[in-house]
Parts: structure tokens; C-alpha cells; sequence
């Protein structure tokens, strides 16, 4: 019999048994706090992936999952600390391969997913009524923004042959899914006499526990999002109701802004003057913008040398290790930020894309 995924498990993967780890960046990233403290700690945890994809989690069911794994004796945590004991690297290895299969991609950094997963669903169901022609019903539930939203894409497309187009679009999709994915797709859209099946249904159906499909839930939906920005012709329909949610970039978009201006200006102070901010807010973007983009130009704002012995240091401690304070002992020219900034050039930061 297969095991089972549970959240507790999930929460393993991010954790070591060599060093300590901030429990508070696990919840931050995972319900999609964006700070560059965030950003950075959860580059090197390998948070990133699963960026802003459970933004219901609640700090008390967080709490609870860590508790139950310190009491199962898989982990130590202290003073918001955590780390996995011998056996808890055991319990880790069983569910790494079945995490692996989840290629999420940074999702979230590019898009609220529940919102995209709900403006499809609204849709569906629009379309689905029209075709036989009822216009009393029930909407499902869903932001203002969203229900005008659908309701513009619904005006621009309304047509005789709307429902058939949507349909064949929907089937390219399911087509190259397996039998059980397609069917637990398809099944959670509502239409015209049509409830479709709740999370729990589905998960039973499956034979999975509801956290197993709640990652595969958020994976389907990161397949359909990408199928629709990779296959746009095929699927114009699809591809409107996904594209405005999207953004171009992970960062954010005030961060985009000053990295753009840095890219054409070179120049921090000349930045914080156009974008009339502080010149600290324009680093924070930087350093943002450095962790999320593979193609940073570090070179152009750190020094070119340091003093020996402060490389002597930088070269016999990792990264994550390295303590601002020991390195300002060494050198009292060194800002944060340039410290900053060589911890993400030499971390160990697997770039979402």
C-alpha cells in the first residue's frame, strides 16, 4: 500500500540535520510573505518552489504539524528552531522522490494560483449554463474582481459556438494527462445540473490523503497555466482567462522597477531620485531582484577585492553561516548590503526557473 503524504511529512523536506533552521521561514514562504529576508532564507532552504501556494495555511495548524514532529522524535525545535534527527532524515528520504514529481516552478511568485484556479472555474460554469441557455443559477463563490473580470470575458466571447470551443480546448489539455489526473481535473468544475466533486471526494477516489491532493491540485493547475502560455494558439479561450493574472517576472513589480532603472543608470542614488525613495528601499529591490534573477550583474556593485582575511573567512565558512558582524570586525568599509549581496552570488540558491 502506497503511503501517504501528510503536511507534517512535506515540511520535512526543507529541514537538515547539520544545521539549525528559522521555522518562521517555512510559514513566511509558504504563505506567500514577500520580504527579502524571506526570499533569501528560503532560496536556501529550497522554499522558493512552493512560494505563496498555501496562503490559508494557518499559524496554528503550522504550530501543530511541528509539534507533532518533535513528539514523533523526528525533529528537534527549539526556540523556533529547527532540525531533523537521524530519524527524521529516514522519514525525510521515504517522501523526497514522491516531492520531486511536483514541478511548481516558482508559481506563486508569478501569480496568486487560487485566483487563476477560480476565474477558470467561474468560467466553466458561465459557459456551461449558457449553453443551455439558463441564465438562473447560482455563481460559484469568487472575488468581485474575478466575477467582472469573467463576465467581460463572457461578453467578448459570447457566441453559439462558445461552449464548443471551450470544451475542445479543455480536452486538448486533459488529452495529455494520465487517465486519473484528467479525471480528477475535469472533476472539480461545476456546471449545468453538474456539482462536481468536492476535495475530499476526489482524494478518496484517488486513494491519497487530502494533502497528497492538494499538491497535485496546485501542480494540475501549474501545468494547465504553463500549457496555456506554451500552447496560446491552440488555446485562445484558456489563454485570456490566465494571462492577465500572470506576471512577466518573479520579482516584484516596484523591485522590477528600480532593477530596470539600475540596469539603465548603474547608478543607486540617480535610482532613489527618479523613484523619490530612500536610497535603502532601492538596495531592498536589488537585493530582491538578486535573489530571484539568474543573470544579476553582482560584479557591477561589489567591490572589485576585499582584504585577505576577509576572504580567508568568507572562503572557510558557508554561506549561510557567514555573520555580518564577524566580517564588519574585518573590514569596516563592508556594507550590508554587499554582504548581502556575495552571500546570494556564493549561496546555494537553486533559481526558480
Amino acid at each position: 500500500m502506497m503511503t501517504k503524504l501528510e503536511f507534517s511529512d512535506f515540511l520535512l523536506q526543507f529541514m537538515s540535520e547539520s544545521d539549525w533552521r528559522r521555522s518562521k521561514v517555512f510559514f513566511n514562504n509558504l504563505i506567500g510573505r514577500r520580504t527579502v529576508s524571506n526570499l533569501f532564507w528560503g532560496a536556501q532552504y529550497g522554499l522558493l518552489p512552493f512560494f505563496n501556494l498555501f496562503k490559508h495555511l494557518s499559524a496554528t495548524d503550522f504550530q501543530k504539524s511541528l509539534h507533532a514532529l518533535s513528539q514523533q522524535g523526528l525533529i528537534l525545535y527549539q526556540d523556533n528552531k529547527v532540525r531533523l534527527t537521524k530519524q527524521g532524515v529516514k522519514q525525510k528520504q521515504i517522501f523526497t522522490p514522491i516531492i520531486a514529481l511536483f514541478k511548481f516552478k516558482g508559481i506563486g511568485l508569478y501569480t496568486n494560483i487560487e485566483t487563476v484556479q477560480s476565474c477558470i472555474q467561474l468560467a466553466v460554469q458561465i459557459t456551461s449554463e449558457f449553453a443551455f441557455q439558463n441564465n438562473r443559477y447560482y455563481p460559484i463563490q469568487a472575488s468581485g474582481q474575478i466575477m467582472n473580470f469573467c463576465k467581460k470575458w463572457f461578453s467578448q466571447n459570447k457566441s453559439r459556438t462558445l461552449p464548443q470551443q471551450l470544451e475542445k480546448e479543455l480536452s486538448i489539455f486533459l488529452a495529455k494527462l494520465s487517465d486519473d489526473d484528467a479525471n480528477a481535473f475535469a472533476n472539480r468544475f461545476i456546471g449545468h445540473e453538474n456539482y462536481g466533486l468536492t476535495d475530499q471526494q476526489i482524494a478518496s477516489a484517488l486513494e491519497i490523503s487530502n494533502f497528497d491532493w492538494e499538491l497535485k491540485k496546485l501542480d494540475l493547475m501549474t501545468q494547465f497555466i504553463s500549457w496555456t502560455q506554451s500552447d496560446s494558439d491552440q488555446a485562445p479561450l484558456c489563454a485570456q482567462l490566465v494571462a492577465p493574472w500572470l506576471k512577466q517576472t518573479p520579482v516584484s513589480m516596484s523591485s522590477d522597477l528600480s532593477y530596470q532603472l539600475f540596469l539603465k543608470y548603474t547608478n543607486l542614488d540617480r535610482v532613489a531620485q527618479l523613484r523619490q525613495v530612500k536610497l535603502n528601499t532601492i538596495k531592498e529591490h536589488l537585493l530582491e531582484a538578486a535573489i530571484l534573477l539568474p543573470d544579476f550583474p553582482f560584479t557591477q556593485l561589489l567591490p572589485a577585492s576585499f582584504p585577505d582575511k576577509v576572504l580567508s573567512y568568507l572562503n572557510a565558512t558557508p554561506p549561510q553561516q557567514w555573520q555580518f558582524a564577524t566580517v564588519v570586525q574585518l573590514d569596516s568599509k563592508i556594507s550590508f548590503f554587499e554582504f548581502r549581496l556575495l552571500q546570494i552570488q556564493r549561496g546555494p540558491i537553486s533559481y526558480v526557473d
